[in-house]
């Protein structure tokens, strides 16, 4: 997705930091989901989780004290955020330890690629407390991404699982961005 000069009375670079902090909340309650089934089915892989998950608290932090600082209010996905992530995060956990990880692939692939063009776009807005709020978490998202492929998120059964998530992931950053 190319970001540009929204027409509408909220400017991009606020639509970007909510989008950015309800994919967030989204994340967190993947994690939680995910924490909660491998508790009870495979706990080797948990602690992973939970760092992931205390990544994404801190980048949710990160993005509302910028949109406060704004005088700004939650994004409209943040609730369809959050239950899609959980729901994701669930059904990915049933699936075991590959399912797991192709979730995470599928998820932060997009969320990179959105970062990276969001760092273009604030760059040549000169918004540069917007530009480094989206780069401080830049480097986690990748290394998020980067393990899930690597941890066994890439195995072929799991592709059309990795496509629908990450299809619903564009969806709603798209919704949010309206």
């Amino acid at each position: 997705m190319k970001y540009k000069d929204s027409t509408a009375s909220l400017d991009t670079a606020r639509k970007i930091l909510k989008v950015n902090h309800a994919g967030e909340f989204g994340a967190i309650n993947i994690y939680r989901s995910q924490i909660f089934v491998s508790r009870l089915l495979r706990r080797d892989y948990v602690p992973l989780l939970e760092s992931f998950m205390e990544d994404e608290k801190r980048h949710m932090n990160r993005f509302w004290e910028e949109i406060q600082h704004r005088n700004g209010i939650k994004c409209k996905s943040y609730w369809l955020c959050g239950a899609g992530g959980w729901f994701m995060g669930f059904i990915s956990a049933l699936l075991g330890k590959s399912g797991v990880m192709a979730c995470t692939w599928a998820v932060e692939s997009v969320v990179v690629g959105h970062l990276k063009n969001q760092l273009s776009y604030l760059e040549s807005r000169n918004d540069s407390a917007a530009w480094e709020t989206v780069q401080s978490i830049l480097e986690d998202e990748e290394n998020h991404r980067d393990t899930g492929r690597i941890e066994g998120g890439s195995a072929l059964l799991y592709g059309p699982f990795r496509w629908m998530i990450s299809l619903f992931t564009e969806g709603v950053i798209r919704f949010g961005m309206r």
